[in-house]
């Protein structure tokens, strides 16, 4: 049997190969130091659908299980060993974890007996007593210290991962490196070369896709930040001074009053009837979260009765966000209109409205004190067309969202289904600094994982656009590589409120300022051109240049912002009855008069960040 090793080193290779492409599929990446094999062959992962994944781990249990009937062959072990070994890995194959756990058990219990059958019938029939006694201690002990493991996990002396998860992996590689050894035995110079050969070709590849270095560039941006770099650009967190509240900016509040109260349904439309389908970034979502973050940016520097008035005004945005018609996209069938837990807008991925609805809830309550939408105070009713009601408050909707900051693949949490998006993220991450303010928890940990992920992934697009790469593909575990001029303002201006050195924010915005295509800003297109949310293309200069001047306020450049702030004014803002915005074409106009009164507010010496402190 001379080429008995190459044919068994294929088989194994061709599993091994299965296996890191499942990795690789597996979203966000694959520790197998931390996770179970098997959590590949699950047909859903941490609140992700994904089935290649699956697919790739089933066909790396058929290869397996032939590697393991091909080595017992040759080496002349139990027929009866191989086969319960090769029921148990095609069982655990079929039966993943989430499947049924009782039957996904039940096959590694069939493959680990199926392996003790093979290993005693071999010592039997091996000869040669050195051999057999050293492959018996190094296949026994590793099995005595993963039980020795589980019983102390039972116990509640260590924890289950990383100590049984390493263990488990140690055994199975040791009974495949046993197999291939058996194998081997009477395999020519060429087979062994051959089968080496298959075998290290997959070990370069999860070495090239998982040693990678990951580290964040949060030290290098800290770096750029400490060298002082242009001087118009503050890096310490002194805010300009704190000045009254200007005409122009009672004249915005009222205007922010008007659109977000009660209308005639002539004026509704003509105000509200924005965003289509409401699956790009015009939707009404975001204009009317806008409103209400504009309200509170104008709110902080007021009296008792401006705080009210702004208090007010985010309320009103929180009853719009409620309207079936802002959320009834998540019911369409390529997003969560045929998932079980329809119709609920909250309950998975869907951070491009559970975001602004904490964020929303935070600053209600932060202005008002009003506590009627927390549990105690009985919370609010999302009601379908069809009269089905989904109850929720505050609480549930913070731990609904934690809940998949912590089980997903980077402490992040999808917009759309499979899809992620740095921007969006940064308001829950807003509203829970506020709310932890408020005395209700401590989030700080999961900021930090998902800060110290998102500054080492979503930076430097590779076909440049902006500093902040368009969105992260869950499923797929790749970044779109190219950025936007406005969705780089709209992540600064959020980031830099909650993040965790403001000196990184402010080093980032420095990129995103030399970069910016001042040819385009200056000229301050129409205010037409609103596209797609996956569109790489630019939105229009007007609407670019409001996220972009916000942004630059926050990180204390105000000459840029003065710069951006003037080529919209000139030809979009007016003043008139008492009122202030911009009069731009009506899917944006909400949407960007907010991100403008937000840069007069912060001219003025407004904050966001201030708004998380604890007084």
């Amino acid at each position: 049997m001379p080429a008995g090793f190459a044919a068994v080193a294929i088989l194994c290779a061709a599993a091994l190969l299965s296996f890191v492409l499942a990795m690789h599929c597996f979203p966000g990446g694959y520790n197998p130091a931390m996770r179970m094999l098997s959590a590949l062959g699950r047909t859903e992962v941490r609140l992700v659908e994904w089935p290649w994944s699956h697919y790739l781990f089933m066909a790396g249990m058929f290869f397996s299980a032939l590697a393991v009937v091909s080595a017992a062959r040759r080496a002349g072990l139990s027929k009866l060993g191989a086969a319960l070994n090769v029921a148990g890995l095609l069982w655990i194959a079929f039966v993943p974890e989430n499947v049924n756990q009782i039957l996904h058990d039940a096959g590694c219990w069939l493959a680990a007996a199926g392996g003790g059958v093979m290993l005693f019938s071999w010592r039997r029939a091996e000869s040669a007593r050195r051999i057999r006694r050293g492959w018996t201690i190094a296949l026994v002990l590793p099995i005595a210290a993963m039980a020795l493991a589980l019983v102390l996990h039972a116990l509640n002396v260590v924890p289950f991962a990383p100590l049984v998860t390493t263990l488990q992996k140690i055994v199975i590689l040791s009974f495949a490196a046993w197999l291939l050894c058996l194998s081997a035995k009477n395999a020519g110079r060429r087979a062994r070369i051959a089968g080496a050969v298959s075998l290290g070709a997959p070990l370069i590849l999860a070495a090239f896709l998982f040693l990678r270095p990951d580290d964040c560039p949060m030290g290098g941006l800290l770096k750029e930040a400490d060298s002082g770099g242009t001087p118009s650009i503050q890096d310490a967190a002194d805010a300009p001074r704190v000045l009254p509240l200007s005409d122009d900016e009672f004249a915005a509040l009222a205007w922010l009053e008007h659109v977000t109260g009660p209308l005639g349904a002539e004026e509704e439309r003509e105000l509200w009837d924005i965003g289509g389908t409401q699956h790009g970034i015009f939707a009404k979502r975001y204009n009317i979260a806008f409103a209400g973050y504009a309200a509170a940016a104008i709110g902080m520097r007021g009296d008792a009765e401006v705080r009210a008035r702004a208090g007010k005004v985010i309320g009103n945005c929180f009853e719009r966000m409620l309207k079936t018609d802002v959320w009834a996209y998540s019911m369409s069938k390529n997003y969560w209109g045929r998932k079980p837990w329809a119709p609920d807008p909250c309950y998975r991925e869907n951070v491009m409205y559970t975001g602004h609805l904490l964020h929303l809830l935070a600053y209600y309550e932060l202005f008002t004190g009003d506590r009627r939408y927390h549990r105690e105070g009985g919370g609010w009713d999302f009601v379908w067309k069809d009269g089905r009601k989904v109850h929720y408050d505050v609480e549930k909707l913070i731990d609904v969202t934690v809940e998949q900051m912590r089980k997903g693949p980077n402490g992040g949490v999808t917009c759309e289904p499979g899809l992620m998006f740095f921007a969006c993220n940064s308001h829950p991450h807003v509203a829970l600094s506020v709310f932890s303010k408020l005395g209700y928890g401590d989030w700080s940990a999961d900021a930090a994982r998902w800060e110290k992920w998102a500054l080492a992934h979503y930076t430097s697009p590779l076909f440049g656009g902006g500093e902040v790469n368009l969105v992260y593909h869950v499923r797929g575990n790749f970044m779109y590589p190219r950025g936007q001029d406005a969705l780089d303002g709209w992540t600064l201006l959020w980031y830099e409120a909650w993040a965790s050195d403001r000196r990184t924010a402010t080093a980032l915005w420095r990129r995103v300022r030399d970069g910016l295509d001042w040819s385009r800003l200056d000229g301050c297109g129409d205010g037409t051109g609103v596209i797609g949310c996956c569109d790489p293309r630019p939105v229009s200069a007007s609407v670019a240049s409001v996220f972009l001047a916000a942004a630059a306020r926050a990180c204390s450049d105000s000459e840029t912002a003065e710069r951006l702030e003037r080529a919209v004014d000139a030809k979009y803002l007016r003043r008139e009855g008492g009122l202030f915005w911009l009069d731009l074409n009506r899917e944006w106009r909400i949407g960007a008069t907010a991100m403008r009164i937000i840069s007069l507010a912060e001219s003025r010496g407004s904050r966001f960040r201030e708004m998380k402190k604890v007084d």
